[in-house]
């Protein structure tokens, strides 16, 4: 699939990368339809140091479920959803106190660990979704 991938403060780059998938029971991949630039997206395209490998970048999206782990209940397959910058699994005492962004099982998007969702499709880890105040994914059902 095509992504976009910071490789460097300035270095951006339109290229073929691994096609998003399914790797836990608990994670969702979603077709991106549309993406932002975030605010957070600019500060390493300032400073951010070189790298061989890059990341790809990007932390909103509105997308499609293309599909969803045996563990996810709450999205479906064709579900347009809303993605913010964070993914959280509403388990923890930061996620049942609105608190998201601080989820201990969660993290942020366009990271090395989990990759940004200027992508034509972005893997959303962490959707089991057991409290209904919390969610990665926003659905538009």
């Amino acid at each position: 699939m095509r992504a976009t991938v910071m490789y460097g403060a300035g270095d951006v780059r339109i290229e073929n990368v691994p096609d998003a998938r399914i790797i836990e029971p608990t994670d969702a991949v979603v077709t991106v339809t549309r993406a932002c630039i975030c605010g957070s997206d600019l500060w390493p395209y300032q400073k951010m140091e070189p790298t061989d490998t890059g990341r790809v970048m990007g932390h909103e999206a509105i997308g499609v479920v293309e599909a969803v782990g045996g563990e996810v209940r709450k999205i479906r397959r064709g579900d347009v959803v809303i993605m913010p910058f964070a993914f959280s699994d509403g388990t923890c005492v930061f996620c049942h106190d609105g608190l998201q962004t601080s989820c201990v099982h969660g993290g942020f998007f366009g990271t090395t660990e989990v990759a940004g969702a200027q992508a034509e499709a972005v893997r959303i880890p962490s959707q089991t979704e057991r409290s209904s105040r919390c969610k990665s994914i926003k659905t538009t059902r």
